[in-house]
Parts: structure tokens; sequence; C-alpha cells
């Protein structure tokens, strides 16, 4: 197996697991819904669509491009860093769930055509990141750990970070958060009284 086809079967488990483990089973009228010290289904998913749009805007010299399909929201949504952050934004209020869910299977269908062009030699390129990160207008002064995080970074670390591990990180998180929300498939349900409880 070479580098590309197990970055592309790594990425199909984690897609496959939001697609299936929480898009299909979280109802879109609670992918809004926040418990106590969380954020919600489509916040999250929102932030994971957005983090590798702009990496893949950065390895594919796209930055400052603007892209069509984030005219579906509002313009809060989309100026900047917006989506970026972690913690969920008051504007969180204005997306619509099944339109999130569209954008962000689209953005990680892009990430799956990128990763099947990926070459060891891939890997050691140094895309200006700080030029990138400039372009598509992300704040500097809301976005410093990004800067400094990101800085001189090779492709190596995109993929590894905000175009792989970060939608298996956050996929975990959502998994975690659809059996907070009593959703869990794997759950067995309360054995009926009369049916074999002990008193």
């Amino acid at each position: 197996m070479n580098i590309s086809e197990f970055l592309v079967a790594e990425h199909d488990e984690a897609v496959s697991r939001l697609r299936s483990q929480i898009l299909a089973i979280v109802p879109l009228d609670r992918q809004l819904e926040r418990l106590p010290g969380a954020n919600s289904v489509t916040w999250i998913t929102y932030h994971v669509a957005r983090h590798a749009a702009l990496a893949l805007s950065v390895v594919t010299e796209t930055a400052g491009i603007r892209d069509p399909r984030l005219n579906a929201f509002e313009p809060r949504a989309t100026v900047g860093g917006a989506g970026l952050e972690e913690m969920q934004q008051p504007f969180a209020d204005s997306l619509d769930p099944a339109t999130v869910n569209a954008f962000t299977l689209s953005v990680f269908a892009d990430v799956r055509s990128f990763l099947e062009t990926v070459t060891e030699s891939t890997l050691d390129d140094l895309p200006d990141i700080e030029d990138a990160l400039d372009a598509a207008g992300v704040e500097h002064d809301t976005f410093e750990w990004m800067y400094r995080m990101w800085a001189d970074q090779p492709v190596a670390f995109l993929l590894r970070w905000p175009l792989a591990s970060h939608l298996t990180h956050h996929v975990g998180e959502l998994t975690g958060l659809r059996n907070q929300m009593g959703l869990s498939p794997f759950r067995a349900a309360p054995i009926a009284a009369g049916r074999g409880d002990t008193p």
C-alpha cells in the first residue's frame, strides 16, 4: 500500500463514520441542539469542513479564491476565519444543518481527490502558509495560534492534522455527543417492567 492509498483509506473510514454514525442518526432538528458545555453537531461539522477547506486551499495554492459553496451561508459565517473557532460562535444559529452537512461532505470529497494525488515527495513540499492564510482573510489577531501552529510546516503536517486527523478527532467528539443526546444505536433499551427485571 502506498502513502496515497493509506491516506484515502483512513479518510474514507472517518467520512463514513461521520455520515453513518452521526449525520444519519442525529435528526436534523436536533443537530443545532447544545448540551451544557458542548458545541452542537452542526457547529462541529461546519468547523471541521472550514479547517479542511482552508488547508486544502493552502496545498493547492487556491487560498483567496472564493468558494461558491459558501454563498449558501450568511456572510458572517464565511468572512475571514469564521468557523475555524473551536468554540461555537453566535452566528451558528443562522446555519442550516442540512446545508452544512452537504457542504461538509462536498469539502471532504475534494480532500479525497487531493489525497489520491499525494506521493512521498509531496509530503516535503513547503507551501507559503502565511501568505495563504492572509489571502484567505484569516485574521492575525483572532487566529494568531493558527499562524503560529501552521508556520513553516510541510504538506505532511497539513495532511496529518487539518486534512485528516482533525476530522477523526472530532468524529470521536461527535460520537460522545450523540451518545449523551441518548441516540446511541448500540445502547440497549431498558427492559420493560414485568419482562425479567428484578424487584
